[in-house]
């Protein structure tokens, strides 16, 4: 015994920490453990606390499995391999898991032990589906051939550049102006100019403000400036410079309210034109001078009460602030109207600002952001956080989820921006609410995005978040807080990273949850001001009514493509066709229809997964997912090492060498033809891009037609029109017979061939970058 003591006191401690750090990894998203097989062990982790060396045992497998069977949100419809659960827990355990940590557990969550934890480079790993779901697809490919892999393969990378225009077409929102455009058009058009500058018998209408923030000479100047009296009440400046050409002059006006070189300096001496920028103190930039300018100077006063209209502006409570009338107008329509109104008038330049409407705590941020492009929250006054101390954010930080008061703020900000037309403001706010979307916040960003006034583009990008994470929301109980339109919105695309069979339980788990939801407004509590007796003691599946089930899930049923679940025969599906929520005759409908070929289900049941010219139920085939691109590529790849040929070339009967599009006018009461030609020319140009050739190659019908439906909404979108205005047709200019097709929202059929090509085995990279790969 002492020589063994004395051996492994002597071992070394990288050898001793080797045998002892034994991690294992817990998926969540798969419900499986990176480890041994058997179904007892435990996660051992080597750490040192206080010089000992201590081994401590995490979680067991067992412990893990009590905690799934207390969380609704881990439960699946389904039946399991061991076991079938048929208990549905209570909606208070499916809103919040309830688990009992003993002192063990107590010291895994201290703060000493996780600072102590965070030393290992360990991490949980995310995956889009399971090792099963993984499993059963190289089960089904194991068997075929190199050209049906290379057609899936084909067809995968045509769907790689869809998924590129999708996102193109998702992040396209109408251009706005900058800065520098607003105070060019404010100069050009002479509105709300208080003054004139006079150079060489040439009068130029300009703004005191801007002048004193962008030029130094008229700063330390202003006051001892010669000025006349004119009609018009507007003060004139007499510029005595007269060695500066007229043409230098009007470039260094330019380049006040720009920041920029005039485009007519091209054939000047730049660098004369900079020592007179410097000669007169212009040379800072634009946004820095207007940052730093003395709000004081401003000819504007905003008036923020709480009272109405008529009463006076002298009372404590109002709050004022001094601004720029000029840069208010020139960055706000609505603002614009009203400045130039009071201008009209001789009116004091006073705009009486509700508290309701337009709170006075965003009124330095605001303005701020007016005068430098530029949104911070950072600068909320001290003590004007909404909520930040309040009980639920407290909780939320202490839950571990995200701080929510800057996305609060930025949907503040965003109506408020709406209210006074600033669009450059507007798309700011809304990129902050998209860069806060989480699993937790994603269901009510949805909510506020599809009320009235909301954004049209965080809807968007909630789908799309939705469709990239859904295998993490489906294990999370906050997929009950999702509304069906949010899910039949996600489930619409072909883009859905998770296994089919998964989105098949999750259809049914979130009907479930709605079924009991219905079910407790329906019967009423029997103790009042306490939690629902029915959620109280939970309920078991088979006490759910499946036809009410079934008519719950009426519009998300039909958007599982089952013809794609692995394996077929899988439990969950069986499950579902026991229940009556699935037609026990799935291939009714594709009955009648004719297959190229031989290539029927009876000789070849597979072909539905390669072969996008078979009649399929569902007319994008199988959902793009990364795990089947890499299964794909390592197949090929073993294909090839055993003498096969990896290049396929698709037979098809129609050769397609280019794509005529045309624009047709449903609107011309709200589409001018001259917008009409612009949208039409903004699409054929989009239509040239080497993803829409890749596109068409593919011979995909579907891929085809969404394609040119991302290209025309992207094009609706930039644009800012409505999406129902505007159809695009395309002709087939190679096929025997011309044949007409509508590309709009109601997404019709095509038919479309494409020329035989050789596919190579390896994906582009720029198909794969946004994977990862």
């Amino acid at each position: 015994m002492g020589a063994e003591r004395s051996s492994k006191k002597n071992e070394p401690k990288s050898r001793i920490r080797r045998k002892q750090c034994q991690l294992f990894e817990y998926d969540g998203q798969s419900n499986e453990v990176d480890g041994p097989e058997n179904n007892e062990f435990s996660c051992v982790v080597w750490i040192n606390i206080l010089g000992t060396c201590q081994i401590v045992s995490l979680v067991s497998l067992g412990f893990r499995k009590d905690v799934i069977k207390k969380s609704m949100g881990a439960l699946n419809s389904n039946v399991r391999k061991g076991s079938r659960s048929d208990w549905i827990a209570p909606t208070s355990m499916r809103k919040c898991d309830s688990v009992q940590r003993n002192r063990l557990t107590s010291l895994i969550h201290s703060k000493y032990f996780t600072e102590k934890l965070a030393n290992f480079r360990w991490r949980r790993k995310y995956r889009q589906i399971s090792r099963e779901d993984r499993r059963a697809f190289c089960d089904l490919i194991s068997h075929w051939t190199n050209a049906e892999l290379v057609a899936l393969l084909t067809e995968m990378e045509s769907a790689c550049g869809v998924r590129e225009l999708i996102s193109r077409a998702e992040e396209a929102r109408p251009s706005t102006s900058n800065l520098a455009a607003d105070l060019l058009n404010a100069w050009k058009n002479e509105i709300v100019s208080d003054c004139v500058l006079i150079h060489k018998g040439f009068r130029y209408a300009a703004h005191s403000f801007i002048l004193q923030a962008r030029c130094h000479y008229f700063s330390d100047f202003w006051d001892s400036m010669i000025t006349q009296s004119s009609d018009d009440a507007k003060l004139e400046i007499s510029f005595m410079d007269n060695s500066i050409s007229s043409e230098t002059f009007q470039a260094m006006l330019y380049y006040i309210y720009s920041g920029e070189y005039d485009e007519s300096l091209r054939d000047l001496d730049r660098q004369s034109f900079n020592i007179i920028l410097e000669r007169y103190g212009c040379g800072s930039s634009l946004s820095s001078d207007m940052m730093a300018m003395d709000s004081q100077k401003g000819e504007c006063t905003l008036i923020f009460t709480t009272g109405n209209r008529e009463e006076t502006h002298s009372e404590e409570c109002n709050y004022r602030v001094k601004c720029s009338g000029a840069v208010l107008a020139a960055r706000s329509s609505y603002l614009r109207s009203v400045i130039e109104k009071r201008f009209l008038r001789g009116e004091k330049l006073e705009i009486v600002i509700n508290e309701y409407l337009f709170p006075r705590t965003y009124a330095r941020i605001i303005l701020d952001a007016i005068y430098s492009d530029r949104l911070d929250l950072s600068k909320m006054p001290e003590g004007c956080q909404v909520s930040v101390s309040s009980l639920s954010e407290v909780q939320a930080i202490a839950s571990g989820q995200q701080y929510l008061a800057p996305l609060r703020h930025a949907i503040d900000i965003f109506h408020i921006a709406q209210f006074l037309n600033l669009s450059y403001l507007t798309q700011a706010c809304e990129d902050i609410i998209v860069a806060q979307i989480s699993i937790e916040t994603v269901g009510s960003l949805w909510n506020w995005a599809c009320e009235p006034g909301g954004s049209a583009y965080v809807r968007r990008h909630c789908i799309a978040f939705l469709r990239s994470d859904f295998s993490r929301i489906c294990s999370s109980h906050l997929l009950f807080e999702l509304e069906e339109d949010l899910l039949k919105g996600c489930l619409l695309s072909d883009y859905v990273q998770c296994a089919e069979v998964k989105i098949l339980e999750t259809v049914i788990r979130w009907g479930e949850h709605e079924l009991v939801r219905r079910m407790e407004e329906r019967e009423p509590n029997l103790i009042a001001n306490t939690t629902h007796s029915i959620s109280r003691k939970g309920i078991r599946r088979s006490e759910l009514n499946d036809e009410e089930l079934k008519s719950i899930l009426t519009n998300l049923l039909p958007l599982v493509r089952i013809d794609y679940i692995l394996p077929p025969f899988h439990q969950s599906l069986n499950a579902a066709y026991k229940r009556g929520l699935l037609d026990r005759s799935p291939h009714m409908d594709l009955l009648g229809q004719c297959y190229p070929d031989s290539r029927s289900p009876d000789v070849n049941p597979d072909a539905h997964w390669f072969d996008h010219s078979v009649p399929r139920r569902h007319a994008g085939g199988p959902r793009l997912l990364l795990p089947y691109i890499i299964e794909v590529r390592k197949q090929l790849k073993r294909l090839c090492k055993n003498g096969g040929n990896a290049s396929y070339a698709p037979q098809q009967k129609n050769s397609i060498y280019e794509l005529r599009l045309f624009v047709n006018n449903l609107s011309p009461e709200i589409i001018s033809e001259n917008l009409k030609l612009k949208i039409e020319k903004r699409v054929k140009q989009l239509a040239e891009d080497d993803l829409m050739k890749k596109i068409s190659f593919c011979g995909c019908s579907h891929h085809l037609e969404l394609a040119i439906e991302q290209i025309r909404l992207r094009v609706l979108r930039e644009l800012n029109i409505d999406d129902e205005c505007v159809e695009v047709l395309c002709i087939c200019s190679a096929s025997k017979r011309d044949r007409l097709h509508h590309y709009n929202y109601s997404q019709p059929t095509v038919a479309i061939g494409c020329d035989a090509i050789n596919t190579d085995v390896s994906l582009s990279s720029t198909a794969l970058s946004d994977y990862g790969i």
